[in-house]
C-alpha cells in the first residue's frame, strides 16, 4: 500500500509537471490514476501486454457481417481480467465506429445520477482520448439524471475511479483516433438506468448518430468467493445475459443470487443496443482471476470477469416461451388444480416425477396462475421474472394465488367445486420507448414510477375491448398513480408476450 501510495504521488507529479500541476477546475484533460498499477505507465510495454490479450492472431468469435452494437468488459488490473477484456475487445478490430460511449459505474463516490464527464479527454500512456463534446453536451441536456460533471471523474479527490480508465487503452489500441464519451453512474437504481438508457437513445436518434457509435459496459462480477461458489453464482448473471433479460438484471443487482458492480451499466447497454437493433447477446468468453495466465492463481478468493456483446444476427430468431404440446399443456393446468386443492386442503402435494423430467418444464419461466369463480375472477398471483424452472415456478405461484391475493382472500374448501384455472407464462420483459410498438393481443406491459408498480396481462386488453391508450391508462391506475402517469419520461414501460393455458 505504502509503495502504491508512493507511486502515484511520483507518477502524478511527473506527469502533469509539464502543466504546472494545475487544478482540476484548471484542467481539462484528466490525466491517468491507475497506470502504473492496473496497467503499466510504459507506452510500449502497454503496447505489448494489449496485443498479447488482444490475440489478434486467432478469429473471433462473431462473424463480419453480424454489427455489434455493445459490449461488456471487466476492468479489474490487466494482470487479472485483461485475458478477458482482450476477448472483448478483439470483436471491434477491423470495425469502424467513431465514438466510443464508456459507462462505467462508481466505486468510490455517491451522487444520484450519471455523470458525463466534463473536460476534454482522458489521458492514458497512449496519449489523450478526446472526448466526443457534441455528444456529451447533448446527452447532458435530455434530462436531470444525466449532467456534465466531473463526479466520478475525479483524480485528486479521495481514491480516483478506475472502472471507466482501464476500457480506454484497448480502444486507443484498436481505434487510435476514436473520441470518447466517459460516463460514471453515481447510482445503479433504476430510475438512473432509465434516464440515461432513455438519454443515449434520444441524443443518437437526434444526431444522427446511431450507426457510428459503440457502447461499453464496464463490470466485474462477483467477488471475493471460492472458485466453485464464483463459478455457480456467476452463471446466474450469464443465463440473464444470454437471455436478454436487462429487467432482471436490474431487480436483481442487490440479490445474493447475482452479482456485477457493473450490473447498471450492463443494463444500459443492453437496453440501448436492442433500441438500435441489437437482437441477441453473445456470451464471449468467462473466466475468474484464478484462471488467469498471467499471475499465481489463487482460487480461495476470485473475481469473475466475463466478456460479452450484443449484436445483430439476421438468422438469429430467439424465443423467449417455451412451446408446449397439448398434452404438456393439460398436464400443467391438471398440476396447478392438485397443487391449489392440495394447498386448500391441508395435504401434502409433491411434484410427479414424470414432470420434473419434463425438459419443457425444466426451462427457467415466470407465470401468474389466475383462478375463476362461477366466470369471476377470485384470484391471480405471479413473478415478473423468472428465478426457477417452470414446474416450480407453477408450484409456487399457485399456492400464492390460492392464499395470498389479498384483494380477496384465501381460497376455501367449500369453493373447490366452483373454480376454473388459468396459467400465464411471461416473457422476459422488454422495454417500451414508443407506444405504437405495443400490441393488443399480443402484448402485457408493467409500469414502474418511483415506489409504484403495476402489471396488466395481455388478455386483460383484449377482455375489456381496450386500445392501447386505455390499456396504458388502466396500468397506471392499477399501479396507484395517476392514470395520465404512463405520460411521464420518469415512468418506465415493459411489454411481454405470454403463453395462455386456459
Amino acid at each position: 500500500m505504502i509503495y502504491i501510495i508512493l507511486y502515484f504521488a511520483f507518477f502524478l507529479g511527473d506527469f502533469m509537471f509539464a502543466q504546472d500541476a494545475p487544478s482540476e477546475k484548471e484542467i481539462s484533460y484528466r490525466p491517468p490514476t491507475v497506470a502504473g498499477s492496473f496497467y503499466t505507465s510504459d507506452p510500449e510495454t502497454l503496447k505489448n501486454e494489449i496485443e498479447i490479450y488482444l490475440e489478434a492472431n486467432l478469429p473471433g468469435k462473431i462473424p463480419s457481417e453480424q454489427k455489434i452494437f455493445g459490449i461488456i468488459s471487466p476492468h479489474a488490473g490487466y494482470m487479472y481480467s485483461g485475458f478477458v477484456a482482450g476477448k472483448a475487445y478483439k470483436e471491434l478490430i477491423g470495425r469502424d465506429f467513431k465514438t466510443a460511449i464508456i459507462i462505467a459505474p462508481s466505486h468510490h463516490q455517491y451522487f444520484p445520477y450519471a455523470s458525463v464527464f466534463s473536460g476534454d479527454a482522458y489521458v492514458t500512456p497512449f496519449g489523450p482520448a478526446l472526448v466526443d463534446k457534441e455528444l456529451a453536451t447533448k446527452l447532458s441536456n435530455q434530462n436531470n439524471y444525466v449532467r456534465l460533471s466531473l463526479d466520478g471523474h475525479h483524480w485528486r479527490k479521495g481514491t480516483p475511479e478506475h472502472s471507466l480508465e482501464v476500457q480506454i487503452p484497448f480502444l486507443q489500441y484498436i481505434h487510435p483516433n476514436i473520441k470518447i464519451l466517459p460516463i460514471v453512474m453515481g447510482s445503479q437504481e433504476p430510475q438512473i438506468i432509465h434516464s440515461l438508457s432513455l438519454a443515449i437513445y434520444n441524443t443518437l436518434k437526434e444526431l444522427n448518430r446511431t450507426e457510428d457509435v459503440i457502447l461499453i459496459a464496464s463490470s466485474d462480477l462477483s467477488h471475493y468467493h471460492s472458485y466453485k461458489y464464483a463459478q455457480e453464482i456467476d452463471q446466474n448473471f450469464i443465463n440473464t445475459f444470454r437471455r436478454f433479460d436487462y429487467f432482471k438484471l436490474t431487480a436483481m443487482q442487490k440479490s445474493s443470487e447475482l452479482e456485477a458492480c457493473g450490473a447498471g451499466p450492463v443494463a444500459v447497454v443492453m437496453i440501448v443496443s436492442e433500441q438500435l437493433g441489437a437482437n441477441k447477446p453473445v456470451d464471449i468468453f468467462y473466466a475468474t482471476s484464478g484462471d488467469s495466465p498471467f499471475v499465481t492463481p489463487i482460487k480461495e478468493r476470485v473475481v469473475g470477469y466475463f466478456a460479452g456483446a450484443l449484436v445483430f444476427d439476421s438468422s438469429f430468431n430467439p424465443e423467449y416461451l417455451p412451446k408446449l404440446t397439448m398434452e404438456e399443456e393439460l398436464k400443467l393446468k391438471n398440476f396447478v388444480k392438485n397443487v391449489i386443492e392440495a394447498k386448500v386442503l391441508g395435504k401434502e402435494f409433491e411434484i410427479p416425477d414424470d414432470l420434473k423430467s419434463t425438459k419443457t418444464f425444466l426451462f427457467n419461466n415466470t407465470a401468474f396462475v389466475t383462478i375463476e369463480k362461477n366466470g369471476e375472477l377470485r384470484a391471480c398471483m405471479g413473478h415478473i421474472f423468472p428465478t426457477k424452472p417452470l414446474i416450480y415456478e407453477l408450484q409456487e405461484v399457485a399456492k400464492t394465488s390460492a392464499t395470498n391475493d389479498w384483494r380477496f382472500g384465501p381460497v376455501t374448501k367449500d369453493e373447490l367445486p366452483f373454480l376454473s384455472y388459468e396459467i400465464t407464462i411471461l416473457s422476459r420483459f422488454k422495454k417500451i420507448f414508443s407506444f405504437s410498438d405495443i400490441k393488443i393481443g399480443k402484448h402485457g406491459l408493467y409500469l414502474r414510477y418511483k415506489n409504484h408498480s403495476g402489471l396488466l396481462l395481455p388478455q386483460v386488453a383484449i377482455e375489456r375491448n381496450w386500445d392501447v391508450t386505455t390499456f396504458l391508462q388502466n396500468l397506471c391506475l392499477k399501479a396507484g398513480v395517476s392514470k395520465t402517469t404512463f405520460l411521464d419520461p420518469e415512468t418506465e414501460i415493459y411489454a411481454f408476450e405470454a403463453l395462455i393455458i386456459h
